[in-house]
Order: C-alpha cells, then sequence, then structure tokens
C-alpha cells in the first residue's frame, strides 16, 4: 500500500512539473509577443529633437554628458539585470533576475522579473506600458496568477517608470513629440512624458558629472488592493558607456512610507544593448 501510494505520488509530482515547464515556456512566448508588439506601434510621426538651447541648464548638461546631444535616437533597447527584490517591507531581500524591452517611438516598455521564494518555487512579474496603457501580472511558478492590475493608476505608474527609465536610452528625453522640461534650480529640472492623451511628471537631480543620480515622484502604490499616491525615489549611480552613450548600471528604488524611506528593490544591469530589437533566447 505505502509503495503504491509512493508511486501515485511520484506520478502527480512528474505531471505537476511537466505542467509547470509547459506553463514556462509559453511565459516566455507571451513576453517575446508582447515585446514584439511593443516594436511593431505606429511611429508617433516625423522626430522633433528639442534644441540644446531651449532645455534647462542641467539637462542640457545631462545631453552633453550622456552623449545623448549627438547621438543618434535610439529606437530600441533592450537589458537584462540581476539584483535583489523584496515583494514586502517586512520580508528579507530575495535574488531577483529580469529583461525589459524599451521602444522610443512611441515610449513603451516590457519588463519581466523572476524571484526565487524557495527551492523549486519562483514568482514572475511582468509589468508594461504599451500605447500609454500599464498593465502588471504577477505568477506563481510561470503557472498561476495572482494578481493583474490595470486602470488609470496602473497606467499613470507605468509611464512614470518609462520616464525614469528612459536614462537607458537618453536620447529619448530630446524628442519634443513626447518630452517636455521645465527647470527647478541648477541642478534639478521636471520631465513631463505626454502619449495619447496621458501626461505624467517626474523630477531629476543631477550630480557634479551632470548625470543623474536621484529621480523623484509621487507615484501610486499598492496598499490591500487599492492605489496610494506614495513618494518614490530611483537612485541611479555606476555610469558605464554603451554604443557612445553614459548610462546607469546600478538602480536602487524607494518608497516614503509615514516618514520612513523603505527601499525595495536593487537592480544591477548585467547586459544592455541599443537597437536591438529582438528578445533574448534562453
Amino acid at each position: 500500500m505505502l509503495r503504491r501510494s509512493m508511486g501515485i505520488a511520484a506520478v502527480a509530482a512528474g505531471g505537476l512539473g511537466l505542467v509547470v515547464a509547459v506553463q514556462r515556456k509559453r511565459f516566455s512566448e507571451r513576453i517575446a509577443r508582447e515585446a514584439r508588439e511593443l516594436w511593431r506601434q505606429e511611429s508617433s510621426g516625423p522626430e522633433k529633437r528639442t534644441p540644446l538651447d531651449a532645455l534647462p541648464p542641467p539637462v542640457r548638461r545631462y545631453a552633453e554628458a550622456s552623449g545623448a546631444a549627438s547621438h543618434a535616437p535610439v529606437r530600441a533597447v533592450r537589458l537584462r539585470h540581476g539584483g535583489t527584490f523584496r515583494p514586502r517591507f517586512d520580508r528579507p531581500w530575495l535574488p531577483i533576475r529580469g529583461e525589459q524591452y524599451f521602444a522610443s517611438d512611441p515610449p513603451g516598455f516590457v519588463w519581466w522579473g523572476r524571484v526565487r521564494t524557495g527551492a523549486g518555487v519562483w514568482i514572475d512579474a511582468r509589468d508594461r506600458s504599451l500605447a500609454g496603457e500599464g498593465n502588471m501580472r504577477i505568477m506563481l511558478a510561470s503557472s498561476w496568477k495572482l494578481a493583474e492590475v490595470r486602470g488609470r493608476e496602473m497606467d499613470e505608474g507605468a509611464l512614470q517608470r518609462l520616464l525614469a527609465e528612459m536614462v537607458w536610452f537618453p536620447t529619448a528625453f530630446l524628442d519634443a513629440r513626447h518630452v517636455s522640461w521645465s527647470p527647478i534650480d541648477d541642478t534639478r529640472a521636471r520631465a513631463v512624458l505626454r502619449l495619447r492623451g496621458r501626461e505624467v511628471a517626474v523630477e531629476f537631480r543631477f550630480d557634479a558629472n551632470g548625470l543623474p543620480s536621484r529621480i523623484s515622484a509621487d507615484r501610486y502604490r499598492d496598499v490591500n488592493g487599492k492605489p496610494v499616491l506614495t513618494p518614490w525615489i530611483g537612485e541611479c549611480s555606476h555610469y558605464l558607456e554603451v554604443g557612445g552613450l553614459r548610462v546607469p548600471f546600478r538602480l536602487e528604488a524607494t518608497w516614503h512610507v509615514n516618514g520612513r524611506a523603505v527601499p525595495y528593490a536593487r537592480f544591477s544591469v548585467d547586459e544592455l544593448e541599443l537597437d536591438r530589437a529582438e528578445t533574448f533566447r534562453g
């Protein structure tokens, strides 16, 4: 009887493993389809580059320091990252790896990240902004949907993420069709992204080298299923040159809750390629 029970358990475990393997492959294929959809979007029309002398002084210095001022517009980006992440503030940091794909005309992104929560157990997250619409999906082992978020607040949050992460293809900051700048002081400026009738803003602080060191905004954070506007900060560091542009290879993201800074993501870029409108393999 015991032997029979063990045999049934082994068959069940094997069947479950097969289901997960199939679903994992389907999840990867879905990400690839969404990335291709991102790159196939209809162009916003003729490019309109903002003249350097029309930019606030710190943004002008950034355009020059990053190489964006003299670089051709970047159309597509793909990157891989590692790092650590914690789904909740009271949970320990967990290793994460992810991939992200960007388009600049019109601006958008698709990102997926995988967090290992235990032996043979993981959680997948897919975030995106496509045609101005945001969508976040959380999956257990690529197979079972734990959560999916849509709506106006998600649209805005995804667009703010997109605007902040243009630091990985800074030529997009000079595209007047979508981005405009206003001065704050000698080291800070406010960027506004407009897309398909939606508009979001983010503040950039620049360091002594003219590069973004801190990005901040009020963004919606999910609190027990409800969106709550919360101060958010992204800190950029470890700038390296890729394809003639200086871009950050490390990013830490933090929420400010009840007067307390609570970091939740620490990403380090492993691979970054410009004008590669194709997905990674494997």
